[in-house]
């Protein structure tokens, strides 16, 4: 009899955990073993190979917000907003993915090319989502270039800070990049799916640029003029900030240091300055966004574009 009990009482104790079992529950078991009873975390969509040169799937037109305040689906978040600093209007571009294969590169044509076309055109050959302007390696012969995993160039330059988006999408600064500096990233176990070598480094591990004199490359480190930054915030998680110039009405501009000092504010543990001036350019449904009192619309080399992974027959689900 005793032993009936506790064969009954043992039932008994496990009804709850059969009970979450069957309705599926997401939440842990209190006492049991995540690796048993954690919800699953697979993503649901495909991931985009990287030899596809466009996106399989177009955006939704239903997703872009109204008065080009961004963009949403169930893979890719954009939020566009503006306010001011220095006297000048900037725009910050809030994006968060899904996956690392919604953040891509495309060149105007192929390199070494040196042709040129506006990012809106580029955007809408790929099926992007938004992009923004590159960093007019296509006009130099410096740097570590590799976009989309592929190596186009290999020409470490001291003078040149190294932007290397990983394998991961997580952004690392490599400071006046020499060859031994980059094989050092590489042996440590560093992966390369992109990398800029406009910059410099505004923000590198959380130290602020502060000193002009280390920068070499000639981007009017101290003139106050239109810029453009991305950095991250977050896993999958970046900002841009691209900010009026003297040719908008109202607006002054920034020059490097201040540009540094506002990305660290607002939150970016890595940031780095890309081709600036006329050519910063914020492309939103394949049309520029951002400081249009000027009218100015520049061809450029290259672009950085994102993504949606979700299939066009979703649309009306």
């Amino acid at each position: 009899m005793k032993r009936t009990l506790m064969i009954l009482l043992a039932l008994l104790m496990l009804l709850p955990v059969a009970r979450a079992l069957d309705l599926g529950e997401e939440e842990v078991i209190e006492g049991l073993s995540d690796e048993i009873f954690a919800a699953p975390t697979e993503m649901p969509w495909e991931p985009i190979p990287w030899d596809l040169t466009a996106a399989p799937n177009k955006p939704n037109p239903d997703g872009y917000l109204p008065d080009d305040g961004g963009y949403h689906d169930d893979s890719i978040d954009v939020r566009v907003e503006t306010f001011r600093r220095n006297d000048t209007t900037v725009m910050a571009v809030y994006v968060k993915l899904t996956d690392v294969s919604q953040f891509r590169t495309e060149l105007a044509s192929r390199y070494p090319s040196q042709q040129a076309r506006l990012v809106a055109t580029m955007t809408k050959r790929v099926n992007a989502v938004m992009g923004i302007n590159g960093d007019y390696f296509i006009y130099h012969d410096q740097g570590i270039v590799y976009r989309n995993g592929k190596r186009l160039r290999f020409a470490p330059n001291k003078g040149r800070d190294t932007l290397i988006v990983d394998e991961q999408g997580d952004l690392h600064i490599l400071d006046h990049t020499t060859k031994e500096a980059w094989d050092a990233y590489i042996d440590a176990g560093g992966t390369v799916l992109h990398t800029f070598c406009f910059g410099p480094g505004l923000v590198i591990n959380g130290e602020v640029l502060s000193d002009l004199d280390t920068v070499h490359v000639d981007n009017g480190k101290g003139k106050d003029t239109q810029r453009i930054a991305i950095g991250q915030i977050g896993h999958l998680e970046y900002l841009i900030l691209a900010t009026e110039g003297p040719e908008n009405k109202g607006s002054v501009g920034f020059d490097l240091l201040e540009m540094a000092q506002m990305c660290k504010d607002m939150g970016m543990e890595n940031a780095y300055n890309l081709d600036g001036g006329s050519s910063s350019t914020v492309s939103l449904n394949n049309r520029k966004i951002n400081s249009l009192s000027t009218g100015k619309h520049r061809e450029v080399g290259d672009c950085i574009w994102f993504a949606t992974l979700i299939p066009m027959e979703s649309w009306s689900e």
